[in-house]
């Protein structure tokens, strides 16, 4: 498995609070099967400056366990415009920028700043947008322009925060077809990427999850186009699902 985003690297934002925690961060991820993951920090002036060297000491403890461990950085949708282009770190250096929207709703000016970057080569992921949006995703999807990348979290499906951001990702994940799965892990318990797995092969089919957690993100580091997956649940598969949301079985994980 390939995790696009996670607050590992020590002391830059409110991830890993200290070496040790980014190194049991490293050891939980191996044992789950993740050979691969961003380092996409929060960006703050002073976050950017001490990156380098945070990163550059933890990718060889990475190595050592069997994970290649590569630079990005997420950035606050408020801050993006504050940023030369030149000085953005995409995921993975293929061209895709991680952005935290901040705010339930899409502006204008928004979607004029997204065009922007588009024109200058840099692809939007939407971080987590089942956080934000909820219950009203279709509308703002819409509003976006550019078929919009989303990136949703594990937890999310395990219901780690609330049923509500739950019950949006299960209905997202059948609405966005150029999406991905990632870990937006901050501590070592939250790495949760094996579970979250499992889980979702419960319910839909088995490539299809290998695409939102694997085949996706692997394109993305490559800064190849996503593939598109159209998952329709058969009556079955839909009913367990719903049963499952409507008793409450997906909240208590």
């Amino acid at each position: 498995m390939i995790d696009l985003h996670c607050h590992i690297l020590p002391g830059i934002d409110d991830g890993a609070d200290s070496p040790e925690t980014s190194r049991q961060m490293i050891d939980a991820a191996a044992e789950q099967g993740i050979d691969l993951i961003v380092a996409t920090s929060h960006y703050s002036t002073s976050g950017d400056a001490g990156y380098d060297k945070a990163y550059e000491e933890l990718a060889e403890y990475a190595a050592g366990r069997g994970v290649k461990l590569l630079t990005g950085m997420e950035y606050d949708y408020d801050r993006l415009s504050e940023i030369p282009d030149e000085k953005l770190r995409t995921v993975g250096n293929g061209g895709y920028v991680l952005v935290d929207l901040k705010q339930p709703y899409v502006s204008g000016s928004m979607d004029q700043l997204f065009f922007n970057l588009r024109l200058r080569g840099r692809k939007i992921i939407v971080a987590h947008p089942e956080r934000l949006w909820q219950l009203n995703f279709r509308e703002n999807l819409a509003k976006l322009s550019g078929a919009p990348i989303v990136q949703f979290n594990c937890g999310s499906f395990l219901g780690r925060y609330g049923k509500h951001v739950c019950r949006a990702a299960w209905a997202m994940l059948q609405e966005c077809p150029r999406c991905l799965i990632a870990g937006d892990a901050h501590k070592v318990s939250s790495i949760c990427a094996k579970q979250c797995m499992e889980l979702l092969k419960e319910y839909f089919p088995a490539e299809a999850v290998e695409v939102w957690m694997t085949e996706n993100p692997r394109r993305i580091i490559a800064g190849e186009d996503l593939k598109r997956t159209a998952v329709k649940l058969d009556l079955k598969r839909r009913l367990k699902l719903q049963m499952a949301l409507w008793t409450g079985k997906l909240y208590r994980r």
